[in-house]
């Protein structure tokens, strides 16, 4: 079915006072609550105003929205009805338009079929062989302090991984941290509550970042292009790229699809491995057990037979992605007008989509806010118990292309960590939650560490 694209060119609809609702502060509106205290805030709404309320973030009004019936006619949109880039535009796009997730329809199928051999599993299986060296050196260094604050472990680790896997860049210096530190600049701009574009504002500084980004990956394209490289990078692998006829990516698309891929893919993983750093620092039942599995999948260099025979540390990663989703809000907007339940929402509406609704429902989920990871195995498969109750990867044509590369990353780290490292948070650990850009505690969880005793 062929879309008419004018969608593009029309406002927002924000005449939605027929459902209940609050709008919050002039300006700002409910931004500040949605931001700071997201779980609560939208369990809140949710049961004051029900499964459709009308909220605003900033300037911007949306209908919030959960149940899973609901998001499957939304993620699968047969009809060509709901559009990502425009429900996305004012917030992720503002920093990342471009990026596969701000895309619809043909254009978004065009350019996911052009990016599948980087993920393919011989793909796959060279990333794990490229990230190893790193993870080992790393990791093994940690021991030398007797304490970490484990965020700010794991993100030079991530750093250099994803310059080897996403930019082939194997000696990570000072220029590489630059480019980090603009990633970290672009993602306060995305979070800041004043939208000021001038240079002394986090948004304004954000808006120059995202402009240097450009330069630097447009200069890798350019030059890997000149050589006619060949890398088992994705960047090299997308600036080689070239469609059914022949043609390839522009250097626009290779570049805006580079920026978003690296911030998708560090950030996510950065935040499920700091959440079961969190979770697993009080639990050293399903540490051990994760300890176990580790031992037992062989070589010192994991496999992705080894990995893929982790099944608890597997449950793990998706129980932890269940209670912190990695993407706490999806967006859409309508196209056309839509009926749902008896009520008639109009065409270019936004939907905002909170993840965790779904997540914590004990419709699906037996005691939800319960560390459980085992809801994940074949015998009771909770996960399955409705096909959108588990969202963390999104779902139909948008999931997420590289939810199978975060979950081996993450494993072969998490097994690094296990098998050199008992860990453990402070007693009484109860940490202040950031949910956005991506969730972690907020004090990137602080550990204790110690040799695991001999099996």
């Amino acid at each position: 079915m062929s879309v008419d694209l004018s969608y593009k060119t029309k406002p927002d609809n924000d005449q939605l006072d027929q459902f209940s609702g609050d709008t919050g502060m002039p300006l700002l509106g409910n931004a500040i609550p949605i931001v700071t205290d997201y779980l609560n805030e939208v369990q809140d709404r949710m049961q004051k105003y029900g499964n459709f309320n009308h909220m605003k973030m900033f300037s911007q009004h949306s209908l919030m929205v959960a149940g899973p019936d609901l998001y499957q006619t939304i993620f699968q949109d047969r009809d060509n009805n709901f559009s990502a880039e425009m429900g996305y535009i004012k917030q992720l796009g503002e920093f990342y338009l471009g990026g596969l997730l701000i895309m619809d329809f043909d254009e978004h199928k065009a350019q996911r079929r052009m990016m599948q051999s980087a993920f393919r599993t011989q793909a796959l299986t060279r990333y794990l062989e490229m990230m190893q060296p790193y993870i080992t050196k790393h990791v093994q260094s940690w021991g030398k302090e007797g304490s970490i604050n484990f965020y700010d472990k794991i993100k030079p680790l991530l750093l250099e991984i994803g310059a080897d896997c996403f930019l082939g860049l194997s000696n990570v210096g000072e220029e590489m941290k630059h480019v980090n530190d603009l990633f970290l600049t672009v993602n306060d701009g995305l979070v800041s509550m004043v939208k000021w574009n001038v240079p002394f504002t986090t948004y304004g500084k954000a808006k120059r970042a995202r402009v240097e980004l450009e330069a630097y990956f447009l200069k890798l394209i350019r030059d890997r292009r000149a050589q006619g490289a060949v890398g088992d990078d994705m960047l090299t692998q997308f600036a080689m790229a070239k469609d059914e006829n022949g043609n390839p990516w522009s250097e626009q698309e290779v570049m805006k699809h580079g920026i978003f891929l690296l911030f998708a893919a560090h950030d996510t993983t950065s935040s499920v491995l700091t959440s079961l750093a969190r979770i697993l620092g009080g639990d050293p039942a399903a540490q051990q057990r994760c300890r176990d599995e580790a031992n037992a999948s062989g070589t010192e260099s994991p496999t992705r037979e080894g990995l893929d025979a982790m099944t608890y540390t597997g449950w793990c990663f998706s129980e932890a992605l269940r209670l912190y989703p990695s993407v706490p809000m999806y967006m859409r907007r309508t196209i056309r007008e839509f009926e749902w339940e008896g009520k008639t929402i109009p065409a270019n509406t936004v939907l905002s989509m909170p993840t965790i609704i779904n997540h914590l429902d004990p419709k699906y989920w037996t005691n939800p806010t319960k560390f459980d990871p085992e809801r994940f195995s074949e015998e009771r498969a909770e996960h399955r118990t409705h096909p959108m109750c588990y969202t963390p990867f999104g779902g139909g044509l948008h999931k997420c292309i590289g939810y199978h590369f975060a979950e081996l990353m993450t494993k072969a780290v998490l097994r690094e960590i296990v098998r050199n490292w008992e860990f453990t948070t402070p007693v009484g650990y109860n940490p202040t939650m950031e949910w956005f850009p991506l969730p972690k505690a907020k004090d990137g969880v602080p550990l204790a560490l110690k040799r695991p005793k001999a099996a």
